[in-house]
């Protein structure tokens, strides 16, 4: 028996950064028969929009609580400790906003957000539900069923709730990831691996779906991202030296979800709620752009080679950027080397912000596509720990961070890069979505299965 009827479980697969276009392109091609064969029996596969910015920490924890990083409180992978130039890595423990499964669960504790107030009269009965790879999830914490975390998980026990789904998942061999570095010098390995670990998570998928009590369950594909970043130019290029390889994983992870699919679809009697969804898009990198070599050279930036990272940042500086083009201003009293006055912020950050838009390439290509403000993007709580700034570039300039190149263009070993506005969800046809899906909808969509329950 389960805790919930069976017309009213939720499947959901994510697969990180999948685009729609990309997703579009194979279903059309015939690379993706069971995905092909799920929207023509009533689903529709829509694109959508990420968070922004559209970096997996930030994307994966808006869908998982279905509100915005200023409710959140997730804006990276990494920030600066409050009040310094300290790096610090934000877990689970730092989400400021009860995940979808901890509102269903009556596991939210002491955590609020609008969409939780708005939704908390509506469920009357504990869901329990089954958490697997989703990025931003480190440490577990207690829940109303089982967690394994996703990126970044550095201790698998850890990261693991309860203790007998660590032990079935160590037991199996399941990876909480694998290592990308050897995409550079081992790209055969790195595939093997790639492949294993979706296995694995088949696999996990499998056990949990058919032996354990769900009303809602969450399973991420994370391979996806790891191949795209490093090889998404074989994408769509058959004489690319890796182009089957590439193709070949899709069509094991479509045999894979059709599996699930069918599966999900016998135990909830064709009645159960199915969706997929990415956390952002790819596309191909054309450029790194260099943001705080651009800052430096612009006069907004001036670094100490002599410190480390962040502690770098000198007196007199006006700004700084942070992975992935998040831009902050070097205000006296909040940094240790704030130079700008709280009364000069807003004419600071509209002087930069002009600056940028009017960025070219060489041949004159606009670099900019928006640059945002931190008013336009995030309302909560925690909107006074986010940028100032935020860009979003054109697709094939990949804005980065870092603070130790020379100029403000470059390539790297990666191929591919996010993108905001080519997410993907493929959802019943005759739910009603907005216009334009946005991550932080699937949360709401996912209640409205539970409500009344």
């Amino acid at each position: 028996m389960t805790s919930t009827g069976a017309e009213q479980k939720v499947f959901v697969i994510g697969i990180d950064g999948l685009p729609c276009t990309l997703m579009k392109e194979y279903v059309g091609r015939g690379l993706l028969p069971n995905i092909s064969s799920i929207i023509e029996s009533g689903f529709t596969l829509n694109q959508m929009d990420a968070s922004i910015p559209d970096v997996s920490s930030t994307s994966w924890t808006s869908f998982m609580t279905g509100v915005n990083p200023g409710e959140h409180g997730i804006y990276g992978f990494m920030e600066l400790r409050e009040g310094s130039y300290k790096l610090s890595f934000p877990t689970f423990d730092d989400v400021k906003a009860p995940t979808v499964w901890e509102m269903l669960g009556n596991t939210v504790g002491a955590k609020t957000s609008s969409l939780y107030e708005r939704r908390r009269g509506g469920i009357n009965r504990a869901v329990r539900s089954i958490v697997l790879n989703i990025p931003q999830t480190f440490p577990a914490r207690p829940l109303n069923g089982v967690l394994t975390a996703g990126f970044v998980c550095p201790d698998f026990k850890k990261g693991t709730y309860p203790d007998s789904a660590y032990s079935y998942l160590n037991s199996i061999g399941y990876l909480p990831d694998i290592d990308a570095t050897k995409a550079v010098d081992k790209p055969e390995e790195f595939f093997n691996d790639a492949f294993f670990a979706l296995e694995k998570r088949a696999q996990a998928f499998e056990h949990y779906l058919e032996d354990e009590e769900w009303g809602l369950f969450i399973g991420v594909i994370t391979e996806t991202d790891r191949i795209h970043h490093f090889f998404f130019d074989a994408a769509t290029n058959p004489s690319h030296r890796y182009h089957d390889r590439f193709v070949s994983f899709y069509r094991k992870m479509d045999e894979a979800i059709g599996r699930l699919f069918e599966r999900f679809m016998s135990i909830t009697n064709g009645k159960g709620f199915f969706m997929t969804m990415s956390d952002h898009g790819f596309t191909p990198i054309r450029k790194e752009v260099y943001v705080n070599t651009w800052l430096r050279e612009s006069g907004f930036l001036s670094l100490n080679a002599r410190n480390e990272y962040y502690e770098q940042v000198e007196r007199g500086s006006m700004a700084f950027a942070m992975d992935p083009a998040r831009i902050y201003i070097n205000i006296e009293g909040r940094y240790p080397s704030g130079s700008v006055k709280e009364i000069d912020r807003a004419k600071t950050a509209q002087e930069i912000k002009s600056r940028l838009e009017s960025m070219t390439d060489v041949d004159g290509s606009p670099i900019i596509k928006k640059v945002y403000e931190n008013g336009e993007l995030y309302s909560g709580p925690a909107k006074g720990k986010g940028p100032d700034l935020v860009c979003v570039a054109n697709d094939g300039y990949d804005l980065k961070g870092n603070l130790k190149k020379n100029e403000v263009f470059g390539v790297s070993l990666f191929r591919g890069m996010h993108t905001r506005h080519d997410a993907h969800c493929i959802l019943p046809s005759n739910v009603k979505t907005p216009q334009r899906v946005h991550i932080e909808h699937l949360a709401d969509l996912i209640l409205d299965n539970f409500s009344g329950l």
